[in-house]
């Protein structure tokens, strides 16, 4: 089996690489799936990130959340810890810890009730989950651990089986252009 790190650096070049127009209806397909889901319809609070090195895209998320009046949070890195505070346009976001963009407002979310839409570089048919290495997911969730989870990814991510540590958390489901995690009983892993 690949080692995390080896699986991080592949999945990172592969979406490097993905040709822009297959990124883009691959991101529409995920979105229109994200925004149809019962965990985001019925969420008052969308816990969202902004893309970043070739992550599915998620303006479209948080716009569509913003039309139907959910408040939208977003993550700011603050020092070994990450905190979600409020982002009501997209002027709100600017450039920060490792250039990816950050609320810059300070109306801090309590994290008890809301679908947050995690990125990762690798899932697994379980959901289990690959991040960049900073446990900055698992801390926030371990204290929030009432959040609903979806977790977006293009199926060039998905894996049969992740190496994994008992601590690591897993969202509820990954979102791909082809599918949803966990499949159903009688569909098959691609």
């Amino acid at each position: 089996m690949e080692t995390k790190k080896e699986i991080r650096h592949k999945i990172i070049r592969l979406r490097k690489e993905m040709d822009p127009l297959v990124w883009q209806q691959a991101t529409n397909t995920i979105t229109e799936t994200v925004i149809n889901h019962p965990l985001f319809l019925e969420a008052t609070d969308i816990y969202c990130y902004a893309n970043y090195n070739g992550e599915t895209g998620t303006l479209a998320i948080m716009e569509e959340a913003w039309k139907l009046g959910k408040s939208v949070w977003f993550p700011r890195v603050e020092g070994s810890e990450m905190n979600f505070y409020l982002v009501e346009q997209k002027e709100d976001l600017q450039p920060g810890a490792y250039g990816i963009l950050e609320p810059t407002g300070e109306y801090k979310a309590d994290g008890y009730d809301g679908l947050l839409i995690m990125p990762g570089v690798a899932f697994d048919e379980e959901c289990h989950r690959i991040g960049y290495g900073g446990g900055f997911y698992d801390k926030y969730l371990e204290k929030h651990p009432d959040l609903h989870t979806i977790a977006v990814a293009f199926e060039l991510q998905m894996y049969r089986e992740l190496p994994f540590e008992e601590h690591d958390i897993k969202p509820e489901k990954v979102i791909t252009e082809k599918h949803i995690y966990p499949l159903e009983s009688g569909e098959c892993f691609l």
